[in-house]
């Protein structure tokens, strides 16, 4: 009787109570959502690693294109250049951002993305492709993109794409139409790539002896062919044609041949379906593109070698070295159009400026032509065409017509056709040595930003 007893005690005593058994659910419960918060941290973390390797490996892509189009510039960076050369043309607009912006507690992160950088190049590695046309068949028929036309019918040879060793290029920001990120405003890289062809030799062109009727944003929705208005009729652009300004992407028709707009944050493609195909980098902060300027002079803050265009830059002490890629235009560059600049025929660069540095030259011997372009009223680099001096214009509005090509001393100075005489100049006519492009996205998810810096030298050309 006595083990008896003792046995059911044990049995009695064997269980857990519910407090205890509270108790260990409240632990187990806890631990499990340890667990899966760290479950969530990893998952976040891995996320976020995952975006910034995306977004670094979209950024060294774009460097790599970037430099790839560089390095095959086909035009001196030696302004004049002449149409008869087939050499193209070089071109870059200073905006009125700067990096210094970011920094000066007005601005956010997003500093200077309102540079432009145009030019022609030709491919070190096969040739460009572009999209020709999918409308319409030779006998003009519907395309689609099975490779069938309206009625069914197997088109053989479609000539959706057209290729080319050259190809006119335009680089530049615009603001995103998705803003992700409240009080930061994201923009859109775009690499406009039209190919260069003096000749297309392929309907409709045929038919239209080499070009074709209506408007350059309506031939721009469909053809990445670089072409010119002449008169009523578009025609496809030589190296030679591109020399000259009004020939180029998204320029005006009058002299000075702006570019659309004085930057190209509001530039536009006329409401054609093209922007979505030509942006090559979203969520973009910062589009820095900046000249070598071999006499920028450095200063020392705080242990610090400071440059024109960076913070604190102007009230440091002299530190005495010169050279370094700075914004054109200097320190000086502000957000509303300069009106002040040099003369032809005065000194270049002006007294106490450097040639980059300096605002620049007037295009043309009066002031009004000059700021009337809107991109020519901000800092921009241009290998210009001599046929400006001999192009039948009276561009300067002094009643004379091509006096600096005329065989005559026109301002009686003992030289006939010297620079004094020309209708135009450059706005800056030294060589370029080299530049430099930065390249600044902002990754939303981990709150992240990377930068890319290109450079690249002309010195060897």
């Amino acid at each position: 009787m006595s083990f008896s007893h003792n046995n059911r005690r044990r049995q009695s005593t064997a269980g857990f109570t519910l407090v205890e058994l509270l108790v260990a659910s409240a632990i187990a419960l806890t631990v499990m959502g340890a667990v899966a918060t760290l479950f969530g941290i990893f998952g976040r973390t891995a996320s976020q690693s995952q975006a910034i390797v995306d977004l670094t490996d979209k950024i060294r892509s774009i460097a790599w294109r970037m430099r790839q189009d560089l390095a095959g510039v086909t035009v001196e960076l030696t302004p004049w250049t002449r149409p008869e050369s087939n050499s193209g043309y070089f071109e870059m607009i200073e905006g009125p951002a700067k990096d210094s912006d970011a920094a000066n507690g007005t601005a956010t992160i997003a500093a200077d993305m309102d540079d432009v950088l145009m030019f022609t190049t030709r491919s070190t590695s096969g040739p460009f492709v572009g999209k020709f046309s999918d409308a319409e068949d030779v006998n003009g028929n519907g395309i689609l993109d099975s490779g069938e036309d309206k009625n069914g019918n197997n088109i053989l040879d479609p000539r959706t794409f057209f290729e080319s060793p050259t190809a006119e290029v335009a680089w530049f920001c615009k603001t995103a139409a998705n803003q992700p990120v409240s009080g930061l405003t994201l923009y859109n890289l775009y690499r406009r790539q039209l190919l260069v062809t003096a000749y297309v030799g392929v309907e409709p062109f045929l038919s239209g002896n080499n070009s074709l009727p209506g408007t350059l944003a309506t031939a721009y929705a469909t053809y990445d062919i670089s072409l010119r208005l002449d008169g009523t009729a578009l025609y496809p652009n030589a190296l030679s044609d591109l020399t000259k300004r009004e020939n180029r992407f998204l320029h005006a028709t009058t002299f000075p041949y702006a570019f659309q707009s004085a930057t190209a944050s509001n530039a536009t493609f006329d409401g054609t379906a093209r922007e979505g195909e030509d942006i090559v980098l979203s969520n973009v902060i910062g589009f820095d593109v900046r000249v070598f300027d071999p006499e920028a002079p450095a200063q020392q803050s705080n242990g610090f070698t400071l440059y024109p265009g960076d913070p604190g830059y102007g009230t440091a002490s002299l530190a005495g070295s010169k050279g370094s890629f700075v914004d054109l235009g200097g320190v000086a560059k502000s957000s509303t159009p300069v009106p002040s600049r040099t003369m032809i025929g005065s000194t270049f660069p002006p007294a106490g400026s450097t040639a980059m540095g300096s605002s620049g030259m007037y295009v043309s011997g009066t002031s009004t032509t000059w700021v009337s372009g809107a991109s020519l009223a901000y800092p921009t680099y241009d290998t210009w065409s001599m046929h400006y001096e001999f192009n039948g214009v009276d561009d300067d509005l002094d009643a004379l017509i091509d006096e600096g090509t005329n065989g005559l001393d026109d301002n009686n100075d003992g030289l006939p056709d010297d620079i004094g005489e020309f209708e135009t100049s450059p706005p800056y006519p030294v060589p370029l040595r080299g530049i430099e492009v930065r390249i600044r996205c902002y990754e939303p998810s981990s709150k992240q930003v990377r930068q890319t810096t290109i450079r690249h030298t002309f010195i060897a050309r």
